[in-house]
């Protein structure tokens, strides 16, 4: 697998974050919209047996990479129990700082401004009176996300190169960015572009332990699960495009490990694999009574880490 650091510019607020399993599906929509059914079927084969063509990560802010979820006393750390609630706001990390030992590394830690939130008020019209009214007419007030500063947003793609390339993958996302992504696309939500891509290796090669950048369902089997250290995330999720609109839009849900888990493998690798995870949903274990044939990324692009833990 191929890694790529594709750079984004929002042109517009969210109305939903940009996760990296959201991005997934709508990206295998895009895939549907643009080559038909029949090449999406044949990307996603292999799909769970570890042959993913593209896992993505979660949008990040550009230059940076959220701090594992990996408490400090570990790597041999001293904090000060008056600055802890302080520390806790510092949760970016340097990309370009990755190569350092995680010790040194997290003292390079900074809270750097992500995402703005505002609410506005939204109303929807009934066409028979003209104007708004109680129930569903009733005006409603939502939240929109607008990504602070001027840099763009990451995104860091593992490809199989034989299946899916940067430019088709660059043309997939420049649609999504066009039609809007998440929700309220259609008010004009979610819009951006793809200013930059560049292939990305990073610095640590030969690791035991790894940062995850997206939801993951881990693959236990590979994992030392006495050294990793994760918090829980329950995906209740739902269908896009023509599927949202059937009696069943939302599928069954699914826990995973938020973005910034900290794993420990079994045994040290080298290189360190591309990604993690395992992939859910399909015809043996559906997460979908519309589509059973629905696939949900549990796989989570990976950056190996320069740790040594002090148990």
């Amino acid at each position: 697998m191929d890694t790529l650091r594709i750079r984004l510019r929002p042109l517009a607020a969210f109305g939903t974050p940009l996760a990296g399993d959201t991005l997934f599906g709508q990206l295998c929509w895009a895939v549907r919209e643009r080559h038909g059914e029949t090449q999406l079927t044949r990307l996603l084969e292999g799909y769970h047996q570890g042959q993913p063509f593209l896992v993505v990560s979660d949008g990040l802010p550009a230059g940076w990479l959220p701090k594992p979820m990996l408490p400090e006393f570990l790597l041999g750390t001293e904090i000060d129990p008056a600055e802890r609630k302080a520390l806790r706001q510092r949760n970016w990390l340097p990309a370009d700082h990755a190569h350092l030992p995680l010790r040194d590394w997290v003292t390079r830690a900074s809270s750097v401004p992500t995402i703005e939130r505002a609410v506005t008020t939204q109303n929807t019209i009934n066409r028979l009176t003209g104007t708004t009214g109680s129930g569903p007419f009733a005006p409603r007030q939502v939240e929109r996300q607008h990504w602070a500063g001027s840099e763009g947003v990451d995104l860091y793609c593992c490809i199989d190169p034989e299946r899916l390339d940067a430019t088709q993958l660059a043309q997939l996302l420049g649609d999504i960015g066009q039609s809007g992504f998440g929700r309220d696309a259609s008010t004009g939500l979610g819009k951006f572009s793809v200013s930059d891509i560049t292939p990305h290796r990073w610095p640590t090669e030969r690791s035991r332990h790894a940062l995850t950048l997206a939801p993951c369902a881990p693959d236990v089997t590979q994992l030392d699960a006495r050294a990793c250290y994760y918090a829980p995330l329950t995906r209740f999720g739902r269908h896009g495009n023509f599927a949202a609109t059937g009696l069943h839009p939302f599928k069954r849900p699914v826990l995973t490990l938020r973005s910034g888990a900290f794993l420990s493998f079994a045994t040290e690798q080298a290189p360190l694999p591309a990604f993690h995870g395992t992939g859910l949903g399909g015809l043996a274990a559906p997460v979908s009574f519309t589509l059973p044939a629905t696939v949900h990324q549990g796989y989570a692009p990976l950056v190996p880490l320069n740790a040594e833990l002090h148990t």
